[in-house]
């Protein structure tokens, strides 16, 4: 990278502040990353365990019903965690184009308190109301 500063399209945020909300990113990221492939690992157990329980056992009702409600929610954990990551994603590369902080619906910044209760927020909260 050249010592000259780039200039930045639209932010109002300093060069100080995008490095702050950079590094929270990439630690939600890592944190996100992580949730995923734990959840992935329960549901792999779980449908390893439910084969051998299944074949060693009668089938009981309540107890499908629990394995399957337990994959359900797991899978819907993963979904959760893979929005959270898409939007973390799009956070970085507006972070890139110099619209990081950016209201995508009003074009007003976002409130520095939002992004660092949400790093990854790209709409103001007028905006998301």
């Amino acid at each position: 990278m050249s010592t000259q500063k780039t200039p930045v399209n639209n932010t109002s945020l300093t060069e100080k502040e995008l490095d702050h909300f950079k590094e929270k990113l990439d630690q939600e990221k890592q944190e996100t990353e992580a949730q995923i492939q734990e959840l992935k690992d329960s549901f792999d157990s779980l449908n390893n365990t439910s084969d051998d329980v299944q074949s060693s056992q009668d089938h009981h009702q309540a107890d499908l019903g629990t394995k399957e409600n337990r994959k359900a929610t797991i899978l819907k954990g993963i979904e959760k965690q893979k929005e959270k990551l898409d939007q973390i994603i799009v956070a970085l590369d507006r972070m890139e184009t110099g619209n990081y902080g950016i209201c995508i619906d009003t074009g007003e910044p976002i409130q520095k308190e939002r992004l660092e209760a949400i790093p990854y927020a790209i709409r103001s909260v007028v905006a998301k109301g």
